[in-house]
């Protein structure tokens, strides 16, 4: 790896693209979340108080007068959430540092692997180091094509998100 350098107004608008589509994800995740913890709220509710009395149902753990029902509730939403962001390995707040350190590096080395995610929207390049380690690198503008494990590349990414800003073979 190489010593960091600033990122130009080019890059910076890409990075930005990269941020907004990161955005439109997180928004969907938490739509997906909130849609679940009405489904999730509603159909016990609606099972506890055609099966019970109102009493009993008023006391049990699954009505929604028992604040720990609430407080399980959104525990298992921000979990849905932040494992929906884990799973599509969401670059958001690193994109934001990015955004501010302006900071950039660029490597060659040979490509470990190579894979699509998000529904083709982001490819993923595994890239071996020379101190055999291994490092995830982020091409958010779709399909990367011609690309394919084994081949040497030199690339220009963002230093914390490490996203792709430009990429070239050797």
């Amino acid at each position: 790896m190489s010593d960091y350098t600033f990122i130009t107004t080019e890059e910076n608008f890409l990075l930005q693209q990269a941020l907004k589509r990161n955005k439109q994800q997180l928004r969907k995740f938490a739509l997906i979340g909130f849609i679940v913890l009405l489904v999730a709220a509603i159909i016990p509710q609606i099972y506890l108080y055609t099966h019970n009395t109102l009493g009993d149902a008023d006391d049990s753990l699954f009505s929604y007068k028992n604040a720990w029902f609430w407080v399980w509730m959104i525990c298992f939403v921000i979990a849905l959430v932040f494992a929906l962001i884990k799973v599509t390995d969401i670059r958001y707040w690193a994109l934001k540092k990015d955004l501010v350190a302006l900071q950039k590096a660029t490597l060659q080395a040979p490509m470990e692997a190579v894979y699509l995610e998000n529904n083709d929207t982001q490819t993923n390049i595994m890239i071996k180091l020379d101190n055999q380690k291994k490092r995830l690198f982020y091409w958010m503008r779709g399909a990367l094509e011609g690309y394919r494990a084994g081949q040497e590349v030199e690339i220009t990414y963002a230093r914390y998100s490490r996203v792709i800003i430009a990429i070239n073979k050797k």
